[in-house]
């Protein structure tokens, strides 16, 4: 298993368990998301990268493609939601109540995670895509 899909394993878990603790934070504002937002968690930002390290295993190029772009989405969407469009999901106009901290907590970190992976998700990528598949024949 090469460096860069240990860091992407490691980094995608971690990722999954904020995403779980920050979910139980919005269960616990009751901030409940709902038609295309729900789509988008459940599909990019949880099954996604889960699906993206199966296929890490038989296709790495393909797997930190994959990963770039869902942790990409993710990064954008939890910058707009969080940060810059005011709604319930913003971290600034959530009145102070038991599950803030760890809510507001879990949304920036989970931009630091997201950045990470896409960072290592990019450069194992390239990395794959420079390194030839078969071994180079010698002349001679």
């Amino acid at each position: 298993m090469e460096r860069f899909d240990r860091y992407l394993i490691g980094l995608v878990l971690a990722n999954l368990v904020v995403n779980l603790v920050h979910a139980t934070a919005h269960f616990g504002l009751q901030i409940l998301p709902t038609g295309l937002d729900l789509v988008f968690i459940v599909g990019v930002i949880l099954v996604g990268p889960i699906v993206a390290l199966v296929i890490l295993r038989f296709n790495p190029p393909l797997a930190a493609g994959l990963l770039a772009v869902f942790m990409g989405a993710s990064f954008v969407y939890g910058i707009v939601s969080h940060f810059l469009v005011p709604g319930p999901d913003n971290v600034t106009l959530i009145g102070s109540q038991t599950w803030t901290v760890l809510f507001a907590a879990t949304a920036f970190l989970l931009g630091v995670l997201e950045l990470g992976v896409l960072l290592v998700a990019v450069i194992a990528f390239w990395a794959a895509a420079r390194t030839p598949s078969e071994p180079v024949a010698r002349a001679g």
